[in-house]
């Protein structure tokens, strides 16, 4: 299990120093694929405000000013508020004015739209829970990759430190031996494996260096050391809990929840086109070809439209292609989703029980090894016995790294954190 450790020594100005938490905090603050779904979250927000407008009757003043030249009675254009003008020296221009002014006040409200105002509501309130299942997501991926980042960094500093140790022991103990030459032989051997594994070391921390920095999106040259320990964990999950855990928490399987309902939505959309709709409006409006502007217009009316579309059955049926297509697919992750549980519940069983198995074996070699080592002389049998220890030890780290990845995985899997 990774435990955090609090920071012993002060790791210099220039360097930083990150438990399991803190390099949690900074992965999330950092991703960018969090911070776009986090926007993607204020978007739908915002067009949860539009829907919600909808509901809402339309007002707007227009004014406008306009000098003209007519022979003939004349209508501007709409711009300019679809007034006349009239020659001058006509019964209704009779000061030759060339000038016309105009101002106008309107409203126009729908009462009934065939439920196109209520579904856009509805389809805006969905997108919404669907963003917000979204960023979860995303955020569960970004904890799980710096988990995992983590661990396997622990590991590569864990075992470097050990190997650096025991190789340099080896290296001392392959100096010091006088054998003949097949011996000879043989430690040599023994003694460029040893270095081999030094090496190994030595890059696989580097490697998973710049892997946890990726994670933590900090710039690839930054000083820094992790704190923490590896130890066997004692997590036991029940895979048909496991399983009910995934299905009620995992937000992929709310986001296509949310989905399925928005595809209703859509196909309900799609069959209010054939609907007509009733709406209210009026406006009032004040025109003259001086100041003050005397003449004045009012009018209220309720009107309907009756859309003839030529697509309807074309887009009902695509939007019901769609909304099948979207249950064939929550259906296939509902699967994923149990067979990801139920490999991740075999793996953990099965890491826990190697873990405790060789972390049994390496401590009791190595307890022999340790109170025979002393009182013996530097000899091949010795080297040998050293080869065998670094080897369990490596093992046994192995095991608990895998172990501490599987737990990352089923946490994933299952949406939630696991009780130790």
């Amino acid at each position: 299990m990774i435990e955090p450790a609090a920071v012993t020594s002060d790791p210099g100005p220039l360097e930083g120093s990150f438990d399991l938490d803190a390099a949690v905090a900074i992965g999330l603050k950092n991703d960018s694929r969090l911070l776009s779904a986090e926007q993607d979250h204020v978007i739908a927000q915002q067009r949860l405000s539009e829907a919600r407008f909808e509901f809402l009757p339309e007002f707007g003043l227009q004014a406008s000013a306009a000098k003209f030249d007519a022979r003939y009675p004349v209508a501007f254009s709409p711009e300019l508020g679809n007034t006349l003008g009239f020659p001058r020296g006509s019964s209704f221009n009779p000061a030759g004015s060339e000038n016309i002014y105009s101002g106008r006040g309107y409203m126009n409200f729908p009462i009934y739209e065939g439920g196109r105002s209520i579904n856009t509501l509805r389809l805006a309130q969905a997108a919404l829970k669907q963003a917000q299942s979204n960023y979860d997501t995303v955020k569960k991926d970004v904890v799980q990759t710096v988990k995992e980042a983590f661990s396997r960094l622990l590991m590569a500093q864990e075992k470097s430190a050990a190997m650096t140790e025991m190789v340099s022991e080896a290296q001392r103990m392959v100096a010091a031996l006088s054998l003949n030459p097949w011996e000879r032989i043989e430690v040599e051997g023994l003694g460029e494996k040893s270095r081999h594994w030094a090496a190994e070391a030595v890059r696989e921390l580097t490697v998973r260096r710049l892997e946890f920095l990726k994670a933590l999106n900090k710039e690839l040259d930054t000083p820094f050391r992790v704190t923490g320990r590896l130890e066997p964990q004692s997590v036991e999950v029940d895979p048909q809990k496991a399983m009910l855990w995934a299905m009620e928490l995992r937000p992929e399987l709310q986001s296509e929840t949310y989905k399925a309902e928005m595809d209703a939505i859509a196909v309900n959309l799609a069959i209010s086109r054939r609907y007509p709709t009733l709406f209210l409006a009026g406006d009032y409006g004040v025109t003259d070809q001086h100041f003050p502007l005397l003449n004045n217009n009012w009018d209220v009316g309720v009107g309907i439209k009756l859309p003839f579309t030529y697509d309807f059955l074309t887009k009902l049926r695509q939007r019901r292609a769609e909304q099948r297509q979207g249950q064939l697919k929550r259906a296939a992750l509902q699967d994923q989703v149990r067979l990801e549980v139920r490999q991740a519940c075999e793996q953990l069983a099965y890491w826990r029980q190697e873990a405790g198995l060789r972390g049994q074996e390496y401590g009791a070699v190595s307890g022999i090894y340790e109170k025979a080592a002393p009182a013996s002389v530097a000899s091949l049998g010795k080297l040998r016995a050293l080869m065998t220890v670094i080897e369990m030890r490596l093992s046994y780290l192995e095991a608990v790294t895998e172990q501490a990845l599987v737990r990352v995985r089923l946490e994933r899997a299952v949406g939630r954190d696991l009780a130790p």
